[in-house]
């Protein structure tokens, strides 16, 4: 698996009391070394490349004149199939609406993205972050096919150990040689322990420095 990291890694901020504000508590970059580092040490075996890509100028979202100022930045992988996913951080209208994960991961064909979702949310999970305090998975309002997608997620919404909420939307695109497969491809998948102590080496790391 090759993973491509586009601009150096500021450290994540440290814990500290707020509530959500104009500021951004935890910049988009710190947010994002979290997941890239919790995707790598995922090690699924579907996913071959990891990059992160845009210039860090925070949240993108669908208004046009903030679209014209901002590009999106985010972390995408590619599949075996040579399709991909990628998670980025948005602003949306209207109210998130938080779901459940389903029982099983979805088929590969056309779920890239709320699989993605699903991922994420279930590294969260296993990792525990301490930048983070809180996260769920959750549909936004207008997106996903309401006759197959109702119940998948399209965007993970976490809250800062400040208190700042952020939300990373899913987007995912078709693979450009052969297809993706009709079931999940590796059923016998587990999360290795790694994931549990990866962010913890970091900080060590970080507090040598």
């Amino acid at each position: 698996m090759t993973v491509t990291a586009l601009r150096p890694r500021p450290r994540v901020a440290s814990r500290s009391p707020g509530t959500r504000a104009e500021r951004t508590v935890m910049q988009p970059s710190p947010l994002l070394d979290l997941l890239e580092r919790l995707l790598a040490a995922a090690d699924h075996p579907d996913i071959v490349k990891i990059e992160r890509y845009g210039p860090g100028q925070g949240p993108w979202g669908p208004d046009a004149d903030q679209s014209k100022v901002k590009s999106i930045t985010g972390i995408k992988v590619t599949h075996q199939s040579s399709a991909t996913a990628s998670i980025w951080l948005a602003q949306w209208p209207g109210e998130e609406q938080p779901i459940e994960a389903p029982a099983e991961s979805p088929s590969p064909r056309p779920n890239r993205a709320p699989r993605l979702a699903i991922l994420v949310k279930q590294l969260l999970d296993v990792a525990q972050p301490a930048e983070l305090k809180a996260w769920r998975i959750v549909k936004l309002p207008g997106l996903g096919r309401p006759d197959t997608q109702a119940h998948l997620p399209s965007a993970v919404s976490v809250v800062t150990s400040a208190g700042e909420r952020l939300l990373l939307r899913v987007t995912a695109t078709g693979p450009t040689a052969g297809q993706c497969p009709a079931e999940e491809p590796f059923p016998d998948y587990v999360i290795p322990e790694g994931v549990k102590t990866c962010l913890q080496a970091d900080a060590v790391t970080a507090g040598r420095s």
